[in-house]
């Protein structure tokens, strides 16, 4: 059995997704509640602090032994730590900077238990051991910039931040600080997302397509926060792709929330474009933005 969030670290995780992916604190609160199998959050305030298994599905934050187990990994490199995070890849919500900054709370159970895994299975013998792993398990826009500053001017780094509850697998090319990021599969993973009997609850919840867009735009201003520029394009979400909505396909099982994704996706300024190959051919058909498109948004998820 493991415990749900008390009220403090609910609520805090809620204004977290409000501010970062710029929607209502309504709608967070749903999230939130949706993300330990609650259906809202006045489900989620009678179980607060409560031990559970039956809300568990999406379980993330960390135990106390998990924090105690990390901070005592990190305890023998704390000085060098401090001085590790980098101006031109390391954003200010990666892993480095929480560490560097002292907000190891904020890091989440699941990257802690795999990075205390990984050193139990390997353990580390010099800081830049821990520096590699915990670049390599970051969740934000810096585990993609440290490929790119390893010289891989192409790269296909998954993100998936546990505080969002989102999977986004893409592919990352680089010329000079501009970057064409190529997503070919996103899916919010969360609740029903992946029970075929459930007809678009998630999906048809009045948040969704604000919040999907707030977390591309939250990805793309931590690429312009250290000077890039670029273009984002998205091929699928939830197995359910741009060129099935472009040609009017049905989603699966119903899901009529993602067509809304996809129009607001064209509404701020998508457009519909396929790749091309070295030889002509055409592949990977989706929406594609510019970053500007994303930044300029207003609040969302009204």
């Amino acid at each position: 059995m493991k415990q749900l969030p008390t009220r403090t670290e609910a609520k805090a995780h809620a204004k977290y997704l409000s501010r970062s992916l710029n929607i209502n604190l309504s709608y967070a609160q749903d999230v939130v509640a949706l993300r330990y199998n609650c259906h809202d959050w006045s489900e989620l305030s009678t179980v607060f602090g409560q031990f559970s298994d039956k809300y568990m599905s999406c379980y993330g934050l960390a135990s106390p032994e998990e924090k105690r187990a990390f901070s005592q990994l990190l305890a023998p490199y704390t000085a060098e730590l401090q001085n590790a995070a980098h101006p031109d890849r390391h954003v200010p919500e990666s892993l480095m900077h929480k560490i560097a900054e002292g907000h190891i709370p904020r890091v989440s159970g699941k990257v802690m238990s795999a990075v205390i895994r990984e050193c139990e299975d390997s353990p580390p013998t010099t800081v830049e051991d821990i520096i590699d792993l915990l670049e390599f398990y970051d969740e934000t826009a810096s585990r993609v910039l440290v490929g790119q500053h390893r010289q891989i001017a192409s790269n296909n780094t998954w993100l998936e931040p546990w505080v969002f509850g989102l999977r986004f697998y893409a592919y990352y090319h680089f010329k000079g600080k501009m970057v064409t990021i190529l997503s070919r599969e996103w899916d919010l993973d969360i609740h029903d997302a992946y029970l075929p009997h459930v007809r678009d609850r998630v999906f048809s919840r009045p948040w969704f397509q604000a919040y999907m867009v707030g977390y591309l735009a939250y990805l793309v201003k931590q690429f312009i926060g250290l000077g890039y520029d670029g273009t984002i394009k998205i091929c699928c979400v939830n197995n359910y792709s741009a060129l099935d909505y472009h040609e009017k396909k049905a989603a699966p099982y119903s899901r009529v929330g993602i067509h809304h994704l996809y129009r607001a996706l064209l509404d701020c300024g998508g457009e519909y474009k396929w790749s091309l190959s070295q030889n002509g051919h055409k592949h990977d058909f989706g929406i594609e933005l510019p970053f500007a498109a994303l930044t300029s948004l207003k609040k969302g998820g009204k």
